[in-house]
This record gives C-alpha cells, structure tokens and sequence, in this order.
C-alpha cells in the first residue's frame, strides 16, 4: 500500500486527549476513520474538542466522539493508540483494562518516546497484537511514525499497522527489534551530544551550532538523509565516499579511529542498500533534483523569515 491511500474506515480508540493525542485524531478523523477520544481530565476533553473544530471540516469533526470511560472508547474498536503520561505503571494499567473491554481482533499501540514495548506489555494479555507507534511531535505536521515491536509482536499485527500508518500519510520506519531511543530519539541523542560536546570544549557557540543544522544539515535532511548525501557527494557514491573521506571522518569519530562504525562492515551493508535504490549512473540526476528542491527550501525559508520578522516588527 502507498503513503496516503484511502483504506476502509476504521473505529479508532485515542486514549489520551493532550497534544498527542489531538493530533492522532485529527488525522484518523481527516483520513475518514471513526475516532473515540477518552481522557478522565475535562478540561483536556474540552481543549481537544475546541482545537479539532478549529482544524478540522464539520464533517470530519463529525466522526470524532469524546468520551470519559474507556469502556465505551474501545468499544467496537478496531485500533486504540495510547497517548497518556510517560509513566509506565499508568501505561500497563490502562492497556490491561483496555484489552479486557476490547474485541479480541483489536490493536494496541503505545505513543511512548522513551519505554519499550516489552516493558509496557510483558504482562499484557494478547501481546501479540500489541507495539509501540511512536510519533514526531506534533504528528499531523511531522509525518513520520516508528513501529517497534515487543518479542510477542506477530507480522501481521506490524504489517495492518503499517497499513493503517500509510493510510494517513505517514513515512512508516518499521524496525527489527526494540531499542533504547528507537530511531528517532536515537539519531537525535547523537546529535545532541556531539553538539554538547562542542560547546564543552569552546569549539562553537550554542547559537552557531544551532545555525549549522538550520542552515546545512537540516536543509539537505529535509529531502535526504544522512546515506543518501554521502551517495550523492560522490560520483562513485556512498562506496567510492567511504573509500576517501571514511578514514577522516573516521578519525573525527568521539571515540577515534579505533571505535569508529567507518571501520566495521556497517559502510559497506549502507553501500550495497543505496545501489538498490539507486544506480550510480543515475546519481547525477539525482544531485540536480536535489539542488533544485534546496533552491525551493531556501526561497521558501527565506520568504517565511522575512515575513516574520515584518510581522514582528509591527
């Protein structure tokens, strides 16, 4: 199934009503599902229910209901995606109502950034069909989902929410196992750390490291990853590229040479990935459709800079 096909509507469980879990409904209800949403706090109800009538048409805010029980939330439902707090006593008590009132072909899903799957569901009846779909942050407006499995979860759980996650538009990363961070939070860590690291040792300012992602690797990461630039800033590709500057950025490794990915198998499995995207004699082309989709970005960027900052000013 391709990223953003219309599916059959299903009957969606939100359990949660905050800014995850508002944002889960908006697009379940826009992508034609049925979407209960049940918090036991009213004021998140109201809140949500002000903010999808703000942001949705009056007929997809017509198939969004607002519960406090969760019985009658994963009544008849076919998915329940969980959106509650990061406590993982709060998570395994709701999940183990929640499959006890559920139809047994009912899915269950976690929005956790941070626990995994295991630790939520190890003592959860019908595990097999429960996983962690973990968002961006605020998913309608970041489309991408992690699906993690537990060790219980089947294929075919992974495989209809996969399926579902496509159906409202969402880049799917499905993942092999769980993992501290997953793929996301992972990546960003890194990140993070090298950037704290920088500013520890007096090398950058925090505000010029920040104006080095926003205006280098952010750009470029809005329409590659990080595989793909390597690939195509080389006219071999990513084989030829760890070939001449592996050794370098090696070097450049926190923990040096000696500990450095660039001198495991890991370059070359990314290598043989990439030709099977892409043949090297088709990386020109693809360079030229890069620039040109960085030249949008970059006048895109700019004109919403300036156009905030007039806005500012008066």
């Amino acid at each position: 199934m391709k990223k953003g096909n219309a599916m059959k509507a299903r009957q969606i469980a939100i359990l949660g009503g905050g800014l995850i879990g508002r944002s889960w409904s908006y697009m379940f209800a826009q992508s034609g599902h049925r979407v209960r949403i049940c918090d036991e706090a009213s004021e998140s109800i109201v809140s949500a229910r002000n903010w999808l009538a703000g942001e949705l048409s009056s007929e997809d805010t017509a198939r969004v209901q607002f519960c406090s029980s969760l019985e009658d939330a994963v009544s008849g439902a076919d998915y329940v995606q969980e959106c509650v707090s990061e406590l993982i006593d709060v998570k395994r008590a709701i999940f183990r109502e929640a499959v006890s009132l559920a139809p047994a072909s009912c899915i269950f899903a976690s929005s956790t950034s941070a626990l995994l799957p295991d630790a939520i569901f190890s003592d959860i009846a019908h595990s097999d069909r429960c996983l962690v779909a973990h968002p961006a942050n605020p998913p309608h407006v970041l489309p991408i989902v992690e699906l993690v499995p537990g060790r219980s979860t089947s294929e075919r759980t992974m495989d209809e929410v996969e399926e579902l996650m496509l159906s409202l538009g969402q880049d799917v990363v499905r993942l092999k196992r769980a993992s501290p961070g997953f793929v996301l939070n992972r990546l960003q860590a890194a990140l993070v750390e090298e950037a704290l690291s920088l500013v520890e040792a007096g090398i950058a300012d925090p505000d010029d490291i920040d104006r080095t992602v926003r205006s280098g690797l952010g750009m470029r990461w809005a329409f590659v990853g990080p595989f793909e630039t390597m690939d195509l800033n080389s006219k071999g590709g990513f084989e030829m590229y760890t070939r001449t500057l592996g050794p370098a950025l090696a070097a450049s490794a926190p923990g040096g040479p000696e500990t450095s990915k660039w001198n495991g198998g890991a370059p070359a499995r990314v290598a043989t990935a990439r030709r099977q995207l892409l043949k090297v004699s088709d990386i020109p082309a693809r360079q030229s459709w890069l620039i040109q989709k960085l030249k949008l970005l970059r006048a895109l960027k700019n004109g919403v800079e300036t156009a905030g900052e007039e806005q500012h000013e008066r």
